[in-house]
């Protein structure tokens, strides 16, 4: 399989190692453009792919951008890099250096911060409305373009999809929405030889990918438990059972040290998000070490409960209500604990912008997760910088308008969904099968392994001294109360009474906030 998944455009050859994870799986080519390097990274022979003046990132090369895709055309006066409907790749740019690339370490010339940036990084736990945390590190709106030349840089955002009115005009049949997606996976089966690997956590996207491969000898599932006991978790039990039913090749994944990747996590990511998958970089390590795979690409069920469920956000009526629809799960940093205060300019544009759209629940869900893109994004491509091509139905335009448009009443709850299952024999939610679904992964995780401690005096200028000291004693030093308090939080009925009487976690509070936190002071810290 050959595939582009990354790539860098600047007045100045960058020395780096787009291999991140030394798998073997990622090679690159750099050629002379406009003026400009254009250097470009991915699996197999990524050359044959530049060609008819243009590359992409899409799954199979193609101009489409009502999939997942960047587009990169060029010729000798300018060179034009165009997103997706989405924004599902993030692009990311130095407006001063006229730099661009996907990784946004690459863009970051100086370790000046954007103060309103950072402020709205905390509030979300992941850059948004276009700013990162520094000033020199911008990126790409969804559907947007950039052009360089020998003028410099220039920005165009193009029309937006999901406002035109076709979008929501019409209601989706639940059979014809199940046979767009089998149309969408039988095609690319078609094209694709050897393993198709297939992350499965039992939840409802993973088991219908599961279900609409055809060939199912070619699929290849793993899994990782978050409960205590890994084999007792909900996803390993509910995977395995699929595997069971469909008869596939099941394996699970333990997962025990993952913090030992933040330097990796930071490599691709950069201070554009919070510290958050370490995990799925040990997850990948032990799959390619565990089973060896036959030309393999990965298919991935990336935010498909976004558009399958109803009533997911919280009402937005406001401007203060803009970060409930950031779905921050508790990683984020409170204002009180802030050094620093800037205008909320762009929230009131955004909502100025969106107000109308954000009255209905399934357009709320693609501003979510255009929102959330920065993040999500590594659910795709921390797999492809292990050398496992990405492909997903749930990124595509026309199918995400497909099940939006289901009706209301059957995507509550997950009905249709539900309801298909029962018919092809994969209820599970029927069969009684004893789980845990309470995720003390990264708890746990961090309670076997130390964590370097937040550099006070760095970032002292921007969260308060006092908040940073007790993170680092909390996250160092947690007492017999604290331990014992805090397991039987992870206990449902205990926990819950506890949490009524106002007792929290402040082990993962604490944790939360060190993602958070830390991702900026590897930012400030980064050698240019």
């Amino acid at each position: 399989m050959n595939k582009i998944i990354g790539f860098y455009i600047g007045q100045d050859k960058k020395k780096f190692n787009p291999d991140v994870f030394h798998s073997g799986g990622v090679n690159d080519f750099t050629f002379n453009c406009a003026g400009l390097f254009i250097r470009v990274w991915g699996i197999g022979d990524i050359q044959s792919l530049i060609s008819d003046g243009y590359f992409s990132l899409s799954f199979l090369k193609t101009d489409d951008l009502l999939d997942r895709n960047v587009v990169v055309r060029f010729d000798n006066k300018t060179i034009t890099v165009e997103n997706d409907w989405l924004g599902s790749i993030p692009v990311f740019y130095n407006p001063d250096e006229y730099i661009i690339s996907t990784l946004p370490n690459l863009c970051q010339t100086n370790n000046e911060i954007d103060l309103e940036g950072l402020s709205n990084y905390f509030d979300f736990g992941y850059s948004v409305f276009e700013q990162t945390p520094f000033k020199s590190v911008k990126f790409l709106r969804h559907f947007s373009k950039a052009i360089l030349s020998a003028n410099g840089l220039k920005l165009e955002n193009k029309s937006d999809p999901i406002l035109e009115a076709e979008f929501l005009a019409q209601e989706s049949k639940e059979q014809d929405v199940i046979d767009l997606m089998q149309a969408y996976i039988s095609n690319i089966e078609s094209k694709i030889q050897g393993d198709i690997v297939l992350p499965t956590s039992g939840g409802y996207d993973s088991r219908i990918l599961n279900y609409l491969i055809t060939d199912k000898s070619r699929i290849k599932s793993f899994t990782y438990g978050t409960s205590k006991v890994q084999s007792d978790s909900y996803e390993v039990i509910y995977a395995n059972k699929i595997s069971e039913i469909l008869k596939t090749d099941w394996k699970q994944i333990p997962l025990n040290d993952f913090h030992k990747y933040i330097k990796d996590w930071f490599a691709i990511y950069g201070a554009s998000t919070h510290l958050h998958g370490m995990y799925h970089i040990e997850f990948y390590i032990k799959l390619l070490e565990k089973i060896k795979l036959d030309s393999p690409t990965l298919l991935s069920g990336i935010i498909g409960d976004a558009w399958s469920k109803s009533g997911i956000f919280e009402q937005i009526n406001n401007v203060e209500d803009i970060t409930k629809l950031g779905y921050s799960h508790g990683v984020f940093l409170d204002k009180c604990n802030l050094n620093i205060e800037t205008s909320n300019n762009l929230y009131s544009a955004y909502f100025n912008k969106y107000s109308r759209c954000l009255q209905d629940g399934r357009l709320k869900a693609v501003l979510a997760m255009r929102l959330k893109i920065n993040l999500l994004s590594y659910l795709t491509q921390i797999p492809e910088y292990f050398g496992l091509a990405v492909w997903t139905p749930f990124l595509n335009f026309e199918i995400v308008k497909a099940i939006l448009n289901i009706p209301e009443s059957r995507r509550k709850d997950r009905i249709w969904q539900r309801d298909f299952f029962r018919k092809v024999g994969l209820n599970l939610e029927d069969m009684n099968l004893k789980s845990s679904k309470v995720n003390r992964l990264d708890y746990e995780v961090a309670q076997k392994s130390p964590l370097e401690p937040l550099n006070v005096d760095l970032m002292k200028p921007y969260v308060k001294k006092s908040h940073l000291i007790e993170i680092n004693k909390t996250l160092s030093n947690q007492g017999l109360f604290d331990s014992v308090k805090n397991q039987l939080l992870f206990v449902r009925k205990v926990g819950g009474l506890l949490s009524l009487l106002g007792f929290k976690n402040n082990f993962l509070i604490a944790l939360n906030e060190y993602y958070v936190i830390k991702s900026v002071e590897k930012g400030l810290s980064y050698d240019n």
